[in-house]
């Protein structure tokens, strides 16, 4: 028997028996009251129906219709469908759609195993974002038409609230503009294009319009259409946390209230046609108020395949892993960090030091508590079994050795109708990226490794990228080279560690972007810092007049710190106009080009 599974039979979990349990039996809802088609809140049901399934290898088949959920309280958090312990279930939604209202969790799973979620659709009665159109911008204001009936407000005080059934909220996290007439992210413009504060004096000039007071930074078209958020992080849609062989498909999320899936420690797991899409019978150019898919710290397999996006408040994908900074040496085996949620007594890791962020010793974590640190954040105390290195101190960090994942990326659209990046990727093991297409506002795949801000780890070890298209990428890319701006090449490579030499060890290895097309309005395709072994070859890159360019990067390829970088048997359309490559921090044996196009090697003007 399982020893997890023994250990919650011997404390009286709510799995018992579950590896003994053979077949699957389908799951009475209506004996619990679960009823489409009722206006009732379908909370309190659901909740009886799955602390039921507790003999493992259910099988639960909603009948078909439209559901309503509201929070247990007015304002309080609430998940809807809580699988906990769960062995071998299978919840078909059987084209169900989920309505929800407040501050809701649709789905959260905890340590559960063999887990299919399928066939249904969600949204919120009231969006957590409020949609307008511009209707006149001057020097001293913006008007926005908005559809009080959808996106219901008051003016109090001279300022603008927007409601729900139990909520009032202002304008938070970021405001996105989109074209009228393709619906996405306007060319060349980011977060809070306008720069107006929607905080302030505000007035009801007509009837559902709205005059903001304040100079904006840019006159966008009238006619074009903004989503104004209220709130960045809120509740998401779907949770999956420490859970094994998790499948999410054919589910379709018109809206939630943060990432549409995060998961944390989950080894193995299926995300296939999983769209989280602007609801375009409502006439939304939104969905999720963060980003698509968001999976810290998994391992075995991540597969995601035939999705495609609309609307999302920040990137289709993050995979990465958790750099742990070090807060205080509290003895010679023990830390304290700032961060270290994804971390396990047992687990391995590895020591990094920050002025050369290698890999280097691998410790055994023995014990880790959280604990309060003195600015009244949370931290963790971490002991190892082993003393740490007497340069191991301060500043310097590790990252989970142990828990990691495989990453298969095919089938998928990433598109331009949702903010920033497309997909973000970085993980020390295998990751195939192939056969998708990415038409993006910002750089299409970003590989960092970060210890400055989001302290997102995973060094790359072998990455193929192969047989994408990616098509006129970078509309709001990198105009002057500023952190905020969202990318400077289709594909960038920017981990923080900086090369400070022409001998300097790189961070990243083996990035291999082979046999893809290129259709591109401007000059980047690649931004790379700090990779050994990178290979651009049998590319197509072809010209289009989609834009005017603008990039900040003037070249087709930035080398920073590279070593044994080759650039070879591409093909370029002979209107592509870039033909300069520039390098730094790299000695002319770093770089191989045998390509169709003599490209002249020059350093880079601005230190980036």
């Amino acid at each position: 028997m399982d020893g997890r599974i023994a250990r919650r039979i011997a404390t009286g979990g709510l799995v018992a028996l579950v590896a003994l349990k053979l077949g699957a039996s389908t799951v009475d809802v209506a004996a619990y009251g679960v009823r489409p088609d009722t206006g009732e809140n379908m909370t309190p049901a659901i909740s009886r129906m799955l602390a039921a399934c507790t003999n493992g290898g259910e099988r639960i088949v909603l009948p078909a219709g439209r559901y309503l959920f509201r929070p247990d309280r007015p304002g309080e958090r609430t998940t809807a469908f809580l699988i906990r312990g769960a062995r071998g279930l299978t919840l078909d939604g059987n084209g169900a759609t989920l309505i929800f209202h407040g501050l809701m969790n649709p789905f959260r799973l905890v340590d559960s195993r063999q887990i299919e979620v399928r066939n249904l659709s969600i949204d919120w009665e009231r969006p957590f974002i409020t949609q307008g159109t511009i209707r006149s911008v001057t020097d001293e204001y913006v008007d926005l038409a908005i559809d009080r009936q959808h996106y219901p407000y008051v003016i109090e005080d001279g300022r603008a609230w927007f409601t729900g059934e139990d909520w009032k909220r202002g304008v938070d996290g970021y405001n996105l503009l989109y074209d009228a007439a393709t619906r996405e992210i306007l060319y060349k413009t980011r977060d809070n294009a306008l720069g107006i504060d929607f905080n302030k004096r505000a007035e009801e000039i007509a009837p559902g319009v709205i005059r903001f007071f304040g100079k904006p930074k840019i006159k966008p078209p009238l006619g074009t259409i903004i989503g104004l958020n209220h709130g960045r992080y809120i509740v998401n849609g779907f949770d999956v946390n420490r859970c094994a062989d998790v499948t999410l498909r054919d589910i379709r999320a018109y809206h939630v209230l943060s990432h549409g899936v995060v998961a944390l420690r989950t080894e193995n797991l299926t995300l296939n046609a999983f769209n989280i899409v602007a609801n375009e019978a409502k006439d939304r150019v939104f969905s999720a108020v963060a980003d698509g898919f968001h999976l810290v710290h998994c391992k075995g397999v991540v597969t995601i395949e035939n999705c495609a996006h609309t609307g999302l408040g920040d990137d289709f994908l993050n995979v990465h892993g958790r750099n742990c900074v070090v807060h205080k040496r509290i003895d010679d085996q023990t830390v304290l960090v700032d961060r270290a949620e994804c971390t396990d007594a047992g687990d391995e890791v590895w020591l990094l030091r920050k002025n050369e962020s290698q890999r280097r010793e691998v410790c055994r974590v023995a014990a880790i508590k959280p604990v309060q640190l003195e600015n009244k954040r949370w931290g963790y105390e971490v002991a190892f079994t082993e003393a740490l290195p007497t340069d191991f101190r301060e500043g310097d960090f590790f990252e989970n050795k142990t828990w990691n994942a495989r990453l298969i990326f095919r089938h998928n659209k990433v598109l331009r109708r949702h903010r920033a990046r497309g997909i973000l990727v970085s993980t020390p093991e295998s990751a195939v990226i192939e056969k998708n297409l990415f038409s993006t506002a910002g750089t299409a795949i970003l590989i960092e490794g970060d210890t400055d801000f989001w302290f997102e780890s995973g060094a790359i070890r072998d990455l193929v990228i192969r047989d994408n298209v990616f098509e006129n990428c970078l509309s709001s890319g990198s105009e002057t080279g500023g952190k905020w701006e969202w990318g400077e090449a289709i594909i960038t490579i920017t981990p923080s560690h900086r090369p400070n030499s022409v001998t300097c060890e790189p961070y990243h290895r083996n990035i291999r972007i082979e046999g893809n097309t290129f259709k591109t309005f401007d000059i980047p395709l690649v931004r790379a810092r700090s990779v050994r072994g990178l290979v651009f070859r049998d590319n197509t890159i072809e010209h289009t007049t989609a834009f005017t360019p603008f990039a900040w990067q003037k070249a087709a390829f930035w080398f920073d710190g590279c070593r044994e970088v080759t650039v070879e048997r591409n093909v370029y359309a002979d209107t592509y106009a870039g033909r300069t490559l520039w390098t730094q921090h790299m000695a002319e044996s770093d770089l191989k080009v045998t390509d169709s196009r003599a490209f002249t090697v020059l350093p880079c003007p601005v230190e980036k």
